[in-house]
């Protein structure tokens, strides 16, 4: 057999047989050649490996698989779920450049609701330390945000970073996308708690969408965090989503976060047969019934220099392609003391091939 390519790749505590190799044996030539990246380097990565542990002796589609022995790393979440929530200031701070921005939730719905219902889009921004606190009654039952108009752009501050501090904590469900839209963005936007789904990318197989600088954490119950399905997430008795007619749509994540999210039905992302796009984002301290990310129904992902620490799942892999899907980009991921379904795959599972 051939090595065509070992670009850049990881390796860390693998053990080779009577420890005459741990990185990668090419039999034909007698050489062992060594991993040559040096670490994760993405910030949001804190998950550390436990030294001398044994690791796990499943082959990796990652560039590395340490011991899936420790317990995941304290969350890097940032300070918001210390924030007290008082009432939610009706004005820009000071220190931020005069602009016209959204602090009550219900005025950013109606003002997206009205962009959907003409048509035209536009950039809708969240004021800073802004928190859109959806536990609080009434607010327990508030319907999530619609987008259904293009070029629809939802940011956090005057620049669209996270570090603004945007925060929807709680309710069921914060964003819908629907219909066939393009050119959506959501951008530094902190999802906190969601009960169900915290964004449902329900949109046609020609609509679109990105999310950069984004974070979900803390949910502990429901579908998945996105889920990626043309329809409205609904389910028959068994739970399970009702069928479409044709493709989902195409979603992008680029610096993104998903962190202690717990008890998941589909995972932090389940792409139902659209196309999932994903860069440079953080995976880690995930628990789901299947896996951390689950592409099915002739869905199709991409998954570049991202990296996934301490999830588990009962599927294996720890993202998990179904035989009527396909991985279509696996380029220069890490992965560190993930733990895939009985053991067969902590990494990425193609059904379709049987390869880990």
């Amino acid at each position: 057999s051939t090595l065509g390519v070992n670009d850049d790749n990881f390796g860390s505590e693998n053990v080779g047989g009577n420890g005459t190799c741990n990185d990668i044996f090419d039999e034909g030539s007698g050489l062992c050649v060594p991993f040559e990246a040096d670490s994760c380097l993405l910030p949001a990565f804190t998950f550390t490996a436990t030294p001398s542990v044994a690791p796990s002796q499943v082959p990796s589609a990652f560039n590395t698989t340490a011991s899936p022995t420790s317990s995941v790393a304290p969350s890097q979440v940032p300070s918001v779920l210390n924030v007290t929530l008082s009432p939610v200031p009706s004005s820009v701070p000071s220190a931020m450049p005069s602009i016209s921005c959204f602090s009550e939730y219900e005025l950013l719905a109606e003002a997206v609701a009205e962009a959907g219902s003409n048509g035209t889009g536009g950039v809708f921004t969240i004021c800073p330390d802004t928190v859109f606190n959806l536990f609080v009654p009434p607010n327990s039952d508030v319907l999530p945000i619609v987008i259904n108009a293009s070029d629809t752009i939802i940011q956090c501050g005057p620049d669209g970073s996270k570090t603004n501090e945007c925060i929807l904590l709680g309710g069921s469900r914060h964003f819908e996308i629907a219909g066939s839209v393009t050119g959506v963005e959501l951008k530094g936007l902190t999802f906190i708690g969601a009960t169900d789904v915290s964004v449902g990318a329900f949109g046609s197989s020609n609509a679109s969408a990105t999310f950069d600088d984004c974070e979900w954490s803390d949910q502990s119950t429901g579908t998945a965090s996105v889920l990626i399905y043309n329809g409205d997430g609904s389910t028959d008795s068994e739970g399970n989503l009702l069928p479409f007619e044709e493709g989902s749509m195409s979603v992008e994540f680029t610096n993104c976060t998903f962190s202690d999210l717990s008890n998941l039905e589909l995972g932090a992302i389940a792409n139902v047969g659209g196309m999932s796009v994903i860069v440079d984002s953080v995976f880690q301290g995930i628990t789901s019934e299947e896996s951390s990310i689950t592409v099915s129904e002739n869905g199709t992902i991409s998954l570049s220099t991202s990296c996934f620490g301490g999830n588990s799942g009962d599927l294996p892999g720890t993202v998990f392609v179904d035989d009527s899907s396909t991985l279509d980009v696996n380029d220069d991921n890490f992965g560190s003391e993930n733990v895939g379904g009985n053991g067969t795959c902590n990494d990425i599972f193609d059904e379709g091939s049987g390869l880990c």
